[in-house]
């Protein structure tokens, strides 16, 4: 019988503020020293456990690994749904879902595993069971899409022509569909270099599942090889992105955007879905002005008022709870809403200026973040940020009440938006 190597080695760091002088002790100087380069010793002295929570979540989104354990015993769940009576566990880059690490420190190196399995592992090390083959993962994952995609070749149907955008999920083309005669966006991914394969075939589960106007409508997927196809509506006004940083928006147009997207939000809650990464980038917009939210990779299955612990979305955008890494529900999107609202008016999200890490420390402790030209907003609009930016999630609004909202009267027709579209794409020296 042959004995393997101990698997997945992580160290525990048992962490807790100085009672004297609040300093954090426990930590390895090189998480200490990405900590003081973000924040001030006043900081890390005030808030020292959502210090510690924000920078687990600054590693968790740049994939780079941290202590397991900082300060609870147990393990951290992933990706499992919770009952909300379950105890909480203690817990743009422009327009880049991706947080920068390149700010000045370098991340910490990874431990040799081949070292460690020569010598064995020492009395700080906890050996964890692994969970299963990633590999065998992976096969399933690609099967499942066999079976729910287009057994036939979509070279024969599609023409390809202009790349029109690209991203750590895949390229996306412009094609005519031979055989309707309409044009048609395609994304194309490379599911090898995709970490998280189940994330995709999320994301055809959810498109080709669901049908209403404010979502991006899914016409076909098919596998080619290792790449994944995914055909959808071609809306041609690109993201809403472009007219918040190029274009000023009126109130009206912005409570119509608000609208539309949460009428998609209100969508996807009642089917027991939470988007989880709301945000300018993924809200495309037609040339007639429509309004369409897309990118489903994110997306959580959960019934009822079950709650998730896993901390995804686009750091920016991500409501306190996700930050700090407790449990949460669809109210997640409702900050992002918020927040996005905050985009139409600033033409950026809070804190896109400051350090990553730093960003997500101020959201996990602030609240409300500071909304630029705020007595110049109506009172129907200040109160309207007020109900989605509520850092008590039983006090932020659902979907359904917002839509109730008086700040949503003032919406008008989606058409108001063309000028707006038409203009970020004449700057931007996009063809329409």
């Amino acid at each position: 019988m042959v004995i393997s190597s101990p698997g997945q080695v992580t160290h525990n760091f048992h962490v807790h503020p100085d009672p004297e002088t609040g300093a954090l002790i426990g930590l390895p100087d090189q998480w200490m020293k990405i900590l003081s380069n973000a924040l001030t010793p006043e900081d890390l002295k005030k808030n020292p456990e959502q210090a510690v929570q924000a920078l687990k979540t600054f590693f968790q989104v740049n994939k780079h690994p941290a202590p397991k354990h900082l300060y609870e015993e147990e393990e951290p769940v992933e990706d499992q749904p919770v009952s909300e009576d379950k105890p909480p566990l203690p817990p743009k880059a422009q327009k880049d879902p991706v947080v920068d690490v390149s700010r000045g420190v370098e991340p910490p190196p990874t431990k040799d595993k081949g070292e460690e399995a020569r010598h064995g592992p020492n009395t700080n090390t906890t050996v964890l069971r692994k969970r299963g083959d990633p590999s065998q993962n992976s096969e399933d994952v690609m099967t499942q899409m066999r079976r729910i995609c287009n057994p036939n070749d979509p070279n024969r149907r599609f023409e390809k022509s202009k790349e029109v955008g690209s991203g750590a999920s895949g390229t996306v083309y412009t094609a005519l569909d031979k055989e309707s005669g309409n044009r048609v966006a395609i994304k194309e991914i490379d599911v090898t270099k995709q970490p998280k394969k189940e994330l995709i075939l999320n994301e055809i589960k959810v498109m080709k599942g669901f049908n209403h106007k404010n979502l991006v409508n899914f016409l076909d997927a098919y596998v080619v090889g290792d790449h994944l196809w995914v055909v959808m509506e071609l809306l041609q006004g690109g993201p809403l992105t472009d007219v918040v940083t190029e274009t000023v928006m009126r109130e009206e147009q912005i409570a119509t955007v608000c609208k539309e997207v949460l009428q998609a939000i209100h969508f996807l809650h009642s089917k027991g879905i939470i988007h989880r990464d709301i945000k300018s980038d993924n809200v495309l917009l037609g040339i007639d002005g429509s309004v369409k939210v897309t990118d489903f990779g994110f997306c959580a299955n959960v019934q009822g008022d079950e709650k998730r612990t896993t901390m995804v979305g686009t750091p920016y955008w991500m409501a306190p709870e996700v930050v700090t890494r407790k449990q949460y529900g669809a109210k997640v999107d409702i900050w992002s809403l918020g927040i996005m609202a905050i985009e139409m008016i600033a033409g950026e999200p809070p804190y896109l200026q400051e350090a990553p890490l730093r960003a997500l420390y101020l959201i996990a402790t602030t609240g409300r973040p500071e909304i630029p030209d705020w007595n110049k907003l109506t009172r129907e609009f200040q109160d309207f940020l007020d109900r989605c930016l509520q850092e008590s999630v039983d006090a932020r609004f659902s979907a359904a009440q917002l839509l109730e909202h008086p700040f949503l009267k003032k919406a008008v027709a989606t058409r108001s938006l063309i000028p707006l579209i038409k203009e970020a794409q004449r700057v931007l020296h996009k063809e329409i």
